[in-house]
């Protein structure tokens, strides 16, 4: 069987450098060579040579047979927030809304299958935190982050993003069937926001709405509340919060730096 012809103004090495890098998350902060050849789907001397000068780069640290990341890495990703001008367009937005509405708000984009936090608000009095923070990745399948974030794309290209992403059951509530997961992002693209009930952390209402126009890449805001005898009447300023908050948002461009 012939091999595909590579791209000649690809460098392999560099990309398979940076899938090691990708594999360390929550789950997995530190892992051996071993580990993350096969996660990486790597062999064995192709992971060492790019932990190893991960390692020598400063962005991976090792301590025994255990590597983990070092805090250079966050100068990658503070590179971007600074060019875009986060700090000083998106995070005073964020937290202006958060605090009007006593929750936290969060600004997230698709990245490979999954939901990949941009921002986050600071304030102080949310009555829901996950602990997350920008550069963290939450499911696609069981949040509204995620849910809203599928219904900016055409049904045809939600459905193929959620074929390829994982599924599993986090709560009782969890929607494991493909076909009911759509049904429900069909229903957030009509209404423009989107809602989860107890999907992804049990007793918890999670809201997003779009924050991108139609074909731009797909950005959304996002928050949560406990689900409470106030449910409907929380719901409804919580949406309404995140809609002008967004409509805001949309007035500092950020959308066409990503």
């Amino acid at each position: 069987m012939t091999k595909p012809e590579q791209d000649r103004n690809i460098s392999s090495s560099f990309a398979k450098g940076l899938a090691v890098l990708a594999v360390f998350d929550a789950a997995t902060p530190c892992m051996t060579l071993a580990e993350i050849a096969r996660r990486t789907g790597q062999d064995r001397a192709t992971a060492r040579r790019g932990a190893l000068t991960l390692v020598q780069a400063g962005y991976l640290r090792q301590e025994g047979r255990m590597l983990s990341l070092t805090p250079r890495v966050l100068a990658l990703a503070g590179g971007f927030l600074q060019a875009n001008q986060f700090g000083r367009r998106v995070q005073p937005v964020l937290n202006h809304h958060a605090r009007k509405l006593e929750t936290e708000i969060t600004l997230a984009i698709l990245d490979q299958g999954r939901v990949l936090l941009l921002a986050q608000s600071t304030t102080e009095r949310g009555p829901v935190t996950y602990g997350f923070t920008a550069g963290a990745h939450i499911p696609l399948a069981h949040t509204s982050l995620g849910r809203m974030l599928l219904a900016c794309l055409s049904p045809e290209e939600a459905a193929e993003r959620l074929a390829a992403a994982e599924i599993p059951r986090h709560t009782e509530q969890s929607l494991t069937r493909q076909d009911d997961i759509l049904e429900q992002v069909a229903l957030a693209r009509s209404q423009t926001y989107a809602v989860t009930n107890s999907e992804f952390e049990p007793g918890i209402i999670g809201f997003a709405v779009p924050l991108s126009r139609p074909g731009q890449t797909p950005v959304v805001v996002g928050s949560s509340i406990p689900r409470g005898l106030d449910t409907e009447q929380s719901a409804e300023r919580l949406l309404q919060g995140l809609q002008v908050c967004a409509a805001e948002l949309r007035q500092t461009e950020v959308v066409e730096g990503l």
